[in-house]
């Protein structure tokens, strides 16, 4: 049997979903990222986050079957700002969370780390008001070596 996927060793489904409710709190209570994770009126957004950073890592089509993908992600996040003041919190509170809850292995740590690295820079590329997103952008997938599509 092969190395299981990224989502496989963070926990699966139920891991995904811890991981996502303590980012989701933790900004809540940091002071760069409180304000826009104030504002997002969506009750699903913790179990949403969980279905997408599942997908990406290996876990079923959650996100894409039910949210549009992708696309879909990137469309809400687009056009916010024509600076970038989120990203680096965004990953260091996204690191902490993955220390948090998720299992103590270094490579799982540093492939999630590179994950968001990569995550936060295309989200970042979008968020000029003049930006648009693609609709043709399949969901990325992430391994233990990196994206693989």
């Amino acid at each position: 049997m092969g190395r299981p996927t990224l989502f496989e060793a963070a926990g699966g489904s139920a891991a995904m979903l811890a991981l996502a409710a303590d980012f989701h709190a933790r900004c809540l209570a940091d002071p760069v990222l409180e304000h826009p994770f104030s504002h997002v009126g969506n009750p699903d957004h913790v179990r949403n986050l969980a279905g997408y950073w599942g997908e990406v890592l290996g876990g079923p089509r959650v996100y894409s079957e039910r949210h549009g993908g992708h696309p879909a992600m990137l469309r809400i996040h687009a056009n916010q700002c024509d600076e970038d003041p989120f990203s680096a919190r965004f990953r260091e509170v996204f690191d902490e969370a993955v220390a948090s809850t998720l299992p103590d292995d270094p490579e799982l740590r540093s492939a999630l780390h590179d994950y968001m690295a990569a995550a936060t820079a295309e989200v970042s590329a979008i968020f000029p008001t003049a930006a648009t997103v693609d609709d043709g952008l399949g969901m990325p997938h992430w391994s233990w070596s990196g994206r693989i599509n």
